[in-house]
């Protein structure tokens, strides 16, 4: 099941570049760089700089004039390291051509969907569960689309995936290397995306809820407390594998960057006066200029002091804190309605005033309707605190979503990513389940 669904899922993601990009994959050198934009400019810049030894900067590389970017030149912390080192070893082998990293990501595509069945093999134990998961995750349209551009979302989910599939393993066997092997690779998912601190956030609630009752039971006792050095092993590797970047961060600019500086703008552009006003039954989009935050933000970097080392992004980043937090204490009601706004928008298959073409609403309703109600009600009738791994997946679909309503919702959909895998788990329990009840003599 692993090996069909990893080339199911490398298939699809790899299928789907080569149908869209054609004659552009032969692109290679500056025409390569010139085809993308925006997040995808700055990984490839960023990887360009690390690979000419200028460090971790986005190059100044000479770009036309309509894709002006902000940082040229500059200390890229706005950005989590570990996938612009992995673009940068892509290119230093193939050059800056799709020749290796294209084919790479589909193959982290491949490995998150064999991973998402494993999980769900474990947590439901059923193979037809599994293979119903592992098929959802293969097509789950933001990860196939997702392969064929310099966006971290393949590598970033594989690594989510695996790390949520070692605990399962750990806290079934108690077998420390698997306990190992997801604090390792929890650190290299933050690396990645700093929100993968979740994963350890979730997993210390499902150690509480089964342990602390254990530590009552003599008989129980040792195997509690088992579990409890396995889970601070966990957390101590993961720290392990992140706290390189922070020292580096912090004795190169004197500034404390656990991973990247990049939540404080994310914030304000979330949450703003540009915004609020909108109705609470008007879909969430942030995604246009605000021309008041720029200017608080400007007035904030000019009163705060700071390190003359301090990249301008870490500044910008620390400005717009400032200007986010006063506007939410400023005006609570605002932001409630701003939250309950991103909240139900990020329940639709797509958002309605997105940019999205015909067919991507299309594919997007389709694998919507799919997954969704079926992953909901496994979610509500499949859920028992007696089986951590559901009580697992149930948190961190919590977290997700608590963490997009209270920050932004970007209507491109890839904060939606882990959401999907694991409602896809209780989707494949849902589709298993009713029919088998249905059989079942009365």
């Amino acid at each position: 099941m692993f090996v069909v669904v990893l080339i199911l899922g490398f298939c699809l993601a790899f299928g789907y570049g080569l149908a869209r990009y054609q004659s552009n994959l032969t692109r290679s050198g500056a025409a390569f760089i010139n085809l993308w934009d925006h997040d995808p400019l700055y990984h490839v810049l960023i990887a360009k700089a690390l690979l000419s030894g200028q460090g971790y900067i986005v190059d100044n590389f000479p770009l036309p004039p309509q894709k002006h970017l902000p940082y040229l030149g500059e200390p890229a912390l706005f950005k989590a390291p570990l996938y612009e080192f992995l673009l940068a070893a892509s290119f230093f082998v193939s050059g800056f051509s799709f020749k290796l990293f294209f084919p790479l990501q589909a193959l982290f595509a491949g490995l998150c969907a064999a991973f998402t069945a494993l999980i769900a093999l474990e947590v439901f134990g059923r193979p037809r569960v599994a293979w119903l998961a592992g098929l959802a995750a293969a097509a789950q349209p933001i990860l196939v689309n997702s392969a064929s551009q310099p966006y971290n979302e393949d590598l970033f989910f594989f690594f989510f995936a695996l790390a949520i599939w070692a605990f399962l393993v750990w806290f079934r066997t108690e077998r420390v290397l698997y306990a190992a092997l997801c604090g390792v690779t929890i650190g290299l998912c933050t690396l990645t995306r700093e929100s993968g601190l979740v994963l350890l956030a979730a997993m210390g609630v499902v150690l509480f809820l089964r342990t602390l009752p254990a530590l009552r039971h003599p008989n129980l006792r040792a195997s509690a407390l088992r579990r409890c050095s396995g889970c601070a092993l966990i957390a101590v590797l993961a720290i392990a594998v992140v706290i390189p970047w922070t020292i580096r961060n912090y004795a190169r600019f004197g500034a404390f960057v656990p991973v990247a500086s990049i939540v404080g703008v994310d914030f304000t552009e979330g949450n703003n006066q540009c915004v609020a006003p909108e109705s609470v039954f008007t879909p969430y989009w942030a995604e246009g200029p605000c021309a008041s935050i720029a200017e608080q933000r400007r007035a904030q970097m000019n009163t705060m002091p700071f390190d003359p080392r301090v990249p301008p992004c870490v500044r910008l980043d620390r400005a717009s804190r400032r200007v986010a937090a006063q506007f939410v204490k400023d005006n609570p009601v605002a932001y409630a309605k701003l939250s309950l706004r991103r909240f139900w928008t990020s329940l639709l298959p797509y958002n309605p005033r997105g940019r999205q073409h015909r067919i991507e609403r299309i594919a997007f309703s389709i694998y919507w309707l799919a997954v969704f109600p079926a992953g909901v009600v496994g979610l509500v009738r499949g859920k028992n605190l007696r089986e951590p791994g559901r009580v697992l997946l149930a948190l961190l679909i919590a977290l997700n979503l608590l963490s997009i309503s209270a920050v932004l919702y970007w209507s491109d959909l890839r904060f939606l990513v882990g959401i999907y895998l694991l409602l896809a788990c209780f989707a494949g329990w849902t589709y298993d389940e009713f029919p088998a009840r249905r059989q079942r003599p009365m």
